[in-house]
């Protein structure tokens, strides 16, 4: 993934939309102990490092190339296995390098109560960055693409809950270029927040949860300053309500990521990241964004994060009915 620290983002929508806080989500219902608000506790952390693994042995896969149509297609064929409906949203957008065809990859998973339900995107890139040496990106974007795939796995398995869940593999969120400039960045999530807008989905989706970077062996995720305020403390209470308070709560820190495409449009959104890959983020878009500086732990950890905090999101979302 791709961050600018403490510099002023040049879109004025973007600007107004970080500015105005998002609505307050309702009080949560009361009777948050019914099964439709039960936690999720199934997430099998040894086949998501298979699928981690699996990833890594297709090598670099930038916006474009074939290894990225094999990812691509490797992750349709897990969504439809895991008795998901996986659909290809493919278009074509320029670059500095020209034209490229880019391609999202989203499943649904709808409610209990239908399709017309609240809902809510979770979201991982699994582009890497175009390098001019082999980047195999372990952690960027390997490590959320697995977490994710594991989660619509499990999430899927548990059946319709009170919101519907979108789980939405974005292509093109790294630049082309090797400094991140608008708009050289996030082809895949500004194209969907488009279709969005464009298919009359907007008012249905009440949040947007980005993974990124959570893979590190060291993992801590950061406050990153741009993401909604009430929906990063649900996530972060969470954390340390599951004796996860060490892996939240990092450093505050304006991040540039997948999460302000949604931003944009007015959708709360949270950037769950660890955007401290090795020492002084050392390891981040280099040739040390391997396997071994991840781990099975974190990947698991990010899970518990995620599958702790959504029956508590869930009762905020339907609270005001």
């Amino acid at each position: 993934m791709s961050v600018l620290r403490a510099r002023l983002l040049t879109c004025a929508i973007l600007l107004a939309a970080c500015q105005e806080p998002a609505d307050a989500p309702p009080e949560p219902r009361r009777d948050s102990g019914s099964p439709s608000y039960a936690p999720i506790a199934v997430f099998d952390s040894a086949r998501a490092w298979r699928d981690l693994e699996r990833q890594v042995g297709f090598g670099p896969r930038p916006a474009g190339s074939a290894a990225l149509d094999a990812t691509r297609a490797w992750l349709e064929d897990e969504l439809r296995q895991a008795g998901l409906a996986p659909q290809r949203e493919p278009f074509r957008a320029p670059t500095p390098r020209g034209e490229v065809d880019f391609a999202n990859v989203y499943a649904d998973l709808p409610a209990s109560s239908g399709t017309a339900s609240p809902l809510v995107i979770l979201v991982s890139h699994f582009d890497t960055k175009r390098m001019d040496f082999p980047f195999v990106g372990a952690n960027d974007a390997g490590s959320s693409t697995a977490t994710l795939l594991e989660l619509a796995r499990g999430l899927a398995a548990a059946g319709p809950r009170a919101v519907s869940y979108r789980f939405l593999f974005v292509d093109g969120e790294e630049a082309v270029r090797p400094q991140w400039i608008d708009p050289d960045n996030r082809y895949g999530s500004k194209h969907h927040a488009a279709q969005l807008k464009a298919r009359g989905e907007r008012e249905r989706v009440k949040c947007a949860i980005v993974l990124d970077m959570c893979g590190d062996r060291d993992l801590r995720f950061h406050r990153d300053a741009y993401s909604t305020d009430w929906l990063q403390e649900l996530f972060f209470a969470a954390a340390r309500e599951q004796g996860l308070g060490a892996h939240v709560d990092g450093a505050r820190d304006p991040i540039a990521d997948d999460h302000l495409s949604f931003l944009e449009l007015g959708i709360p959104a949270l950037d769950l990241i660890d955007f401290e890959y090795g020492p002084q983020n050392a390891y981040w878009h280099t040739h040390e964004d391997t396997l071994d500086k991840c781990s099975e732990e974190s990947l698991a950890r990010t899970a518990r994060i995620v599958l702790a905090a959504l029956p508590k999101l869930e009762a905020r979302l339907v609270g005001g009915r």
